[in-house]
């Protein structure tokens, strides 16, 4: 791995931290937050590769217990908790995402949107109902209640969208795997 890859990671793990600053509480317990879609984010700009190390690297910082989740949360307890499964859902979102461009090379921000949306706002929403259904009450609850994530996260993926398409529009923006 060169330097400058193992820079842009570190400096976009960073980045995933610093989101976990911006949380909506729910009275599910569940907060509103972007790290969902920042490591979502990853696979675009860092490819499917290096996007997913930089969240299992982020994933293991919450395992040792540092507090890089919202309200300064971490430690292995907090996968065996409500939001649990969501984690495997920010870890296959970024390679999906950098598959998915690295397949299609998406042309405009409707493509882009596309595969955020589907890869990143639903896929990580569907990876949390186990562990959600689990703490809540059965499948349907935490149906229900992913149901209400959905339309935030169709924000976010609409503005990652938009972020993916102006970066790669300039032609001057390549993901780490092409460097």
């Amino acid at each position: 791995m060169k330097t400058k890859q193992m820079t842009a990671m570190a400096l976009y793990l960073a980045i995933i931290i610093l989101s976990g600053l911006f949380a909506i509480p729910t009275p599910v317990g569940i907060p509103i937050v972007l790290q969902n879609m920042v490591c979502a984010l990853g696979g675009a700009l860092l490819g499917k590769k290096h996007g997913t190390l930089t969240v299992l690297v982020f994933i293991l910082c919450i395992a040792i217990g540092l507090p890089v989740l919202p309200g300064g949360r971490g430690g292995a307890a907090i996968f065996a908790g409500a939001t649990g499964s969501f984690f495997i859902g920010y870890i296959l979102s970024p390679y999906l995402i950098g598959l998915a461009i690295e397949k299609w090379r998406p042309k405009n921000l409707l493509h882009y949107f596309i595969i955020f949306w589907l890869f990143g706002a639903l896929f990580i929403n569907l990876t949390g109902i186990p562990s959600l259904s689990y703490h809540s009450g059965g499948v349907a609850v935490a149906f229900k209640t992913i149901l209400g994530f959905i339309p935030g996260d169709t924000v976010k993926a609409l503005a990652l969208a938009w972020i993916a398409e102006r970066l790669f529009a300039t032609g001057k923006v390549k993901t780490l795997e092409k460097l």
